[in-house]
Formats: C-alpha cells, sequence, structure tokens
C-alpha cells in the first residue's frame, strides 16, 4: 500500500496529544446526596439501553479515536501497485494438444491455462484480445474484443483437440496481427522452449506460460493385429519416460470385454514388446495400460483388423496410359495372365470385356471396347459424383463409344444419351465400366486422367468395411456413402456425433483418439483416429518472458478513487454517534 499524500501523517502527533489529554482530564468523585430529582427519568435511560451506560466511560473515547485515524487515512489517499497487461492490443495463443491433459497438482494443465487466461481477462483496461487456437492449423476463435464477458466466454468454451499444436504457424499469425508498437502476444502451453520462441521473435513483447510438470508416464506407443493361422495375433510397443522401474497392467479389449490381460515390469527409461497371441477374431481391438501416472492420453491405442492394402492387378489387353496412371500415385501394381489371375489373388482388378470370368467375385474397372462402336456429335456431359471431382471430365475428346454391358449401372458421364462411365455391380461386386477406348480420346493426356485412377480405387477401395486411420480432426475427401451422400459418425458406444453430407463437404474426423462408425444408409465403415506420436509424451519447460522493453511498464497504479471518500463518510458516521453518546451521558 502507496499513499498520494504521506506528509498528512503529521496529523498522527494531534492523535497522539489527543491521547494525552485523555490521560490528564478532570476526574470526578462518586458523591452520596439526598436529592432524588429526575430520578425517574435515570432509571428510564438506564432501563432502555443498559449497555451503553457499561460503556459510556471508554465509548466516547474510542468513538473519537477512530473517527480521528478514518479522516487521517482519508486524507493521506491510500493506493495499490496493481498487476497491469502490456500492450494495448493482446494476443492470447493456447495450446490444444492432447499432452496439455497431463496432470499437475490433480488438475489438468490446460485447466490451469484457462485459468490463468481469465485471470489476465479480468485485468483487461480496454484492450483488445486477438485469441488463437494453436491447433496443426491455427485458428482465429476472437478477434479485437474488448468486452471481459466476452473473452471470458471464448476463453471458458475453449476444449482440448488432441491434434499436435503447431506453434510456428501460431506464432507467425500472432506476429502478423501484432502492430509494431504496442502489442503483446501471451503464449499458454505445457512445455514450449525459450529457443524454439526465440527462433520465431519478430520482436513483440512475448510471456510464455508453461504449466508443464516432470513426472512419472508410461506411453503405448504402437499397438496392431495380424492373422496368425485360424486366429489374430499383436503386439504393442511401451516406453518408461521416467527414470524409476514401474509396473503396470496391459489389456487388450473388444466392447467392453477383456480379451487379454498381463502385468509388466518395465526399467526406468526403457522400452518393452508385448507379445499378444491367440485373439479371437473381431472388426477392432483396443490396447490399454492401466497405471497411475499424471498423462493418461497416451495410455490407449485402438487397431483395427481388415486385410493388407489392395493391389492393383491387370489382366487382359490393358492400355499402357492405365498402368502408368497407377504408378504415378504409388499404387502396387501386378500383371497377370488371365488364366491364373482367376486362381484368386486379392486386389482390384483391371480387365478388358474378355477377361472379366479372371475378375469375377473381386471389384474391377471394366475397359468395354469390343461391340457396337458409334462415333460421337456431341461434348461429354458429366454427373455430380466424387469418382469424377477434379477430373475435368466434360473437356474430355472422346471420337467414339461402344454398347455398355447388362447390368445395373448408374451413368457418370454420357454424351448424346450414350453412356460412356458407368458405375454399379457386376456379378455382385462393385465395378467400373467405361465404354469408349483410351485410344480414341485424348484422356491419358491430360492431367485429371490420373486423378480419375485414383478416385476409381479410392471408390472400389471403399466399399469394404474399413475408412482407414485418422489423426484428430483430419478432414479428407472420401466417396464412402456416395450413393446417399450422407456419413453418420458413431462412437463405440454407439452415440451418434455427428452428420455429413458428403456431396458439399470433406470428410472430418472426430478429435478425440478412438475407433469410430460410418454409416451411411445400409453400410457401415468402421476408422480410427489415431493420437500423434509427438503427442505421446508429457512435456515441460520454465516460463519466460521475451522483449520485456518492447510494451509499457508491468505495472500501474491502481487509485483507489473512492476510498477516501468512503473513509471520511465512516468517520462522519463516528462523529454523530458519539455526538449521541455525549448527549445521553449529559442527559443522565
Amino acid at each position: 500500500m502507496l499513499f498520494f499524500s504521506p506528509i498528512y501523517f503529521l496529523l498522527v502527533f494531534f492523535i497522539i496529544a489527543f491521547i494525552l489529554f485523555y490521560f490528564f482530564r478532570k476526574q470526578f468523585d462518586e458523591k452520596i446526596i439526598p436529592s432524588n430529582m429526575l430520578w425517574v427519568e435515570a432509571v428510564n435511560e438506564w432501563q432502555a439501553s443498559p449497555w451503553l451506560k457499561k460503556l459510556q466511560q471508554n465509548l466516547l473515547f474510542w468513538l473519537q479515536l477512530l473517527s480521528l485515524l478514518l479522516l487521517l487515512f482519508a486524507l493521506v489517499r491510500p493506493y495499490w501497485l496493481g498487476e497491469e497487461l502490456k500492450g494495448s492490443r493482446l494476443i492470447f495463443v493456447v495450446d490444444p494438444s492432447a499432452s496439455m491433459l497431463a496432470e499437475r497438482d490433480g488438475e489438468p494443465v490446460f485447466e490451469k491455462a484457462r485459468e490463468k487466461m481469465i485471470s489476465l481477462a479480468g485485468s483487461m483496461a480496454g484492450q483488445e484480445v486477438t485469441l488463437i487456437r494453436a491447433g496443426e492449423n491455427p485458428e482465429i476463435l476472437l478477434s479485437g474484443e474488448k468486452e471481459k464477458a466476452a473473452v471470458k466466454k471464448s476463453i471458458n468454451a475453449l476444449e482440448i483437440t488432441y491434434e499436435h499444436e503447431n506453434m510456428t504457424k501460431a506464432l507467425q499469425l500472432a506476429n502478423s496481427l501484432a502492430d509494431a508498437e504496442n502489442s503483446a502476444i501471451y503464449i499458454f502451453s505445457d512445455g514450449f522452449e525459450k529457443e524454439a520462441a526465440a527462433a520465431l521473435d519478430e520482436g513483440n513483447y512475448t510471456e510464455v506460460h508453461n504449466f508443464g510438470k516432470e513426472g512419472q508416464n508410461l506411453a503405448l506407443l504402437s499397438f496392431g493385429v495380424v492373422r496368425e493361422g485360424e486366429g489374430i495375433a499383436g503386439g504393442a510397443s511401451v516406453e518408461n519416460q521416467s527414470a524409476e522401474e514401474a509396473a503396470f497392467s496391459f489389456r487388450i479389449l473388444y466392447e467392453g470385454q477383456v480379451l487379454f490381460e498381463q502385468e509388466v515390469e518395465i526399467e526406468g527409461n526403457g522400452q518393452t514388446v508385448v507379445q499378444i497371441p491367440g485373439l479371437p477374431e473381431h472388426p477392432y481391438y483396443k490396447a490399454e495400460i492401466r497405471a497411475d501416472d499424471a498423462y493418461q492420453a497416451d495410455n490407449e491405442l485402438t487397431a483395427i483388423y481388415n486385410e493388407p492394402s489392395q493391389k492393383v492387378i491387370a489382366v487382359g489387353s490393358i492400355s499402357p496410359f492405365v498402368l502408368k496412371g497407377f504408378e504415378t500415385w504409388g499404387a502396387e501394381l501386378v500383371q497377370a495372365d488371365p488364366s491364373t489371375a482367376a486362381a484368386g489373388e486379392e486386389g482390384i482388378y483391371l480387365a478388358d470385356a474378355g477377361s472379366l470370368e479372371a475378375a469375377e467375385g473381386r471389384p474391377v474397372i471394366i475397359f468395354n471396347a469390343e461391340t457396337g462402336r458409334e462415333k460421337l456429335e456431341e461434348l461429354p456431359e458429366a454427373a455430380d459424383d466424387p469418382i469424377l471431382e477434379h477430373v475435368g471430365a466434360e473437356s474430355i475428346f472422346i471420337d467414339s463409344s461402344y454398347e455398355p454391358l447388362k447390368g445395373d449401372w448408374e451413368t457418370l458421364l454420357q454424351s448424346g444419351g450414350r453412356p460412356l462411365i458407368q458405375k454399379g455391380t457386376q456379378n455382385g461386386t462393385p465395378a467400373l465400366l467405361i465404354n469408349f477406348a483410351l485410344e480414341d480420346s485424348d484422356w491419358p493426356l491430360q492431367p485429371g486422367f490420373p486423378v480419375f485412377l485414383y478416385n476409381a480405387y479410392q471408390w472400389l477401395a471403399a466399399q469394404s468395411d474399413f475408412l482407414g486411420y485418422f489423426s484428430p480432426g483430419e478432414e479428407k475427401w472420401l466417396n464412402a456413402g456416395a450413393g446417399s451422400g450422407s456419413l453418420d459418425i458413431y462412437n463405440d458406444e454407439n452415440e451418434n456425433l455427428y452428420s455429413l453430407d458428403l456431396a458439399k463437404e470433406n470428410f472430418a474426423a472426430p478429435y478425440k483418439p478412438g475407433v469410430y462408425q460410418a454409416a451411411a444408409g445400409e453400410e457401415h465403415y468402421f476408422f480410427s483416429v489415431l493420437l500423434d506420436d509427438r503427442e505421446k509424451a508429457a512435456r515441460h519447460a520454465s516460463s519466460f518472458t521475451m522483449n520485456d522493453k518492447s510494451a509499457s511498464n508491468g505495472y500501474e497504479e491502481k487509485e483507489q478513487n473512492g476510498l477516501w471518500f468512503w473513509l471520511a463518510l465512516f468517520a462522519f458516521i463516528l462523529i454523530a454517534a458519539e455526538w449521541e453518546v455525549f448527549r445521553r451521558g449529559n442527559r443522565i
């Protein structure tokens, strides 16, 4: 506490003199007198306020002393130094990664960061606040907000996204929003290193609040399953990230049912591999570490059982343009003789109309150029279908087409009523039908041709029950549910999380790691969201400040402007009370 007018403390000598006067005031002796004048009135006073009589002798002194002290403090006008948010424009950058779930003192460090942000927001004095979430793709959640309530509401709405933080992009964004003179950047993380911040420094005042704490942590680094004979076998790698030896229980579950359990011991700063034999076949498996460590998000992994990636198998007379197109994006390509291919290698087949027997029962792209050739007079017209997305099909020159094969087909590209590209089923399996010879068109020379082959492969592969592995919040184009365009996302407890319209938007995976199902009509697809490997460790670092002199002073004088008034008011009330006590005393 400081004072604006400390010179008025000299009045303390007046208070001392007042106390001394009380010591040397005139004393009175009690005398018994025969008169009973006003006796009735005196008795009434005693009965009305007996407590006042008991305090009568000293109450005047204490009231007068307290009044003088209050008047003294009103004159010196006290104030305090309070912490100030540096900068007129404040930029909050918050780390939403999974490692922010590590606990410190029984509370996730993300909640401690939230509390600090709310505390700083409460100290706002007219500044603008911008809030940036530093995910894989940093996002501005709040821009130039001056209202404390709105800032606190946005901070309270923050959630963990589990994705790895991208502080490089986030700080580049923050620096681009900062003005050159008086902006301040506040970073809230668990272990953002000073060296990394210095490499991105552009001279703005920067406070980094790291809330991570060093502690014991076990991390499930990897987990997978493969077919072994008639059953399923698996393996998992576990790391002890602390110096002390640790023991834990390792389990494999499916829909809450424990399929495998083993007690494991691991040395400090070591790794171990857990072998998992003889699992029953299920669509997916969940591995978990049961241990009392501070960071639980890296204690679980899911694996979905599926056959290896499908090869592309060419049988019959297939254009070299097609083979080259598949090779451009890394497909595993196999050329097989039609007579041996029927023996049964799994994959996605490329076949001409005369080699369909070799591809029977397997997804296939059929290049149909045998009968019913007819010259085309009109430009192609494309349907709105994901298989033709980014292909530019309407700009293709096609000289002539052939009569389509019999079957239940949906036309994707046509010219003058003649089907050019169709999708549907062939003998109960998904198929694509191309009803023109590539030699009769300029399509193989266009950049959209390998894109079409990739889209076709994805559509045929997606007819299985596995969509793949995703990172938290990952977005990508999918062919799943292309018929209806709608995809409903469910978690492992069969709760509907959200729906997607794939005709208007990309597939977006949930943020929380785990196994999920995507439902498109009667079709169901499993997929898994995996924690980024960089998030399989609890981090910690010291907090620090950079460019301390680039913004205004970090402390401002907080004058309690109304305090002197209230002190003086209470002094006046005490003086009034003192007069009443004095008046009653004289009447008695």
